[in-house]
């Protein structure tokens, strides 16, 4: 079995391992300290166990996380667990939406990770705190029109320079709205953007 550490912190991630190892003697462990070498090691050794940190300084693990689940759709091999530095059910809700199996504090981390492990490896969900899924959808979000034409087209996947190509716009426009509405909904990239929008009720034109 091989497990793979996400963590820009090599204190904690050396941290990590050695509680993997010693909870799960003869497991591969192996530690990526940015989003772009975690990638690049799940496709060569293929883990059974990932554990990502949300925060990275390359780019957020939610991107790792809709990696995994683009090139592993159905989670047949890799199970991974999310740790964060003050999580919330929002933050929890998104991490499932994206195919995490598992969800703690940075916190509980050193304590719940056998646990947790055991759980994903079994198929099980290992959530602290557990989602809230009853939570009441919010409100959804109003935009201006030509805000509405760039999330319609964002939402089935355009890119900037498709966008600007459809709506007849520079690309240095699109990317000044794109770079608005982040801030507006309080995201940090398109990804968690499309979600948090189509999670408020939005429906497209």
């Amino acid at each position: 079995m091989i497990c793979l550490i996400v963590d820009h912190h090599p204190v904690i991630s050396s941290g990590l391992a050695q509680m993997v190892r010693a909870s799960f003697p003869g497991w591969q462990v192996d530690i990526a300290h940015t989003v772009a070498a975690a990638i690049e090691q799940a496709g060569a050794h293929q883990p059974e166990v990932v554990l990502i940190s949300l925060h990275m300084p390359d780019n957020s693990g939610l991107a790792l996380l809709g990696h995994l689940q683009q090139h592993d759709p159905h989670s047949r091999r890799t199970a991974s667990i999310v740790i964060a530095d003050a999580p919330d059910a929002d933050t929890a809700r998104l991490c499932e939406r994206l195919g995490a199996h598992g969800f703690m504090s940075r916190a509980h981390a050193f304590t719940a990770i056998a646990p947790a492990i055991r759980a994903v490896c079994a198929r099980q969900k290992y959530f602290e705190p557990a989602p809230d899924i009853a939570t009441p959808v919010p409100a959804p979000i109003r935009f201006t029109p030509r805000q509405r034409d760039i999330v319609d087209l964002l939402l089935i996947g355009y890119s900037n320079k498709q966008i600007a190509c459809t709506l007849n716009l520079s690309s240095g426009t699109v990317k000044n709205y794109i770079f608005d509405l982040m801030r507006m909904i309080s995201v940090s990239s398109r990804l968690e953007m499309a979600l948090k929008i189509r999670d408020s009720g939005y429906q497209r034109s």
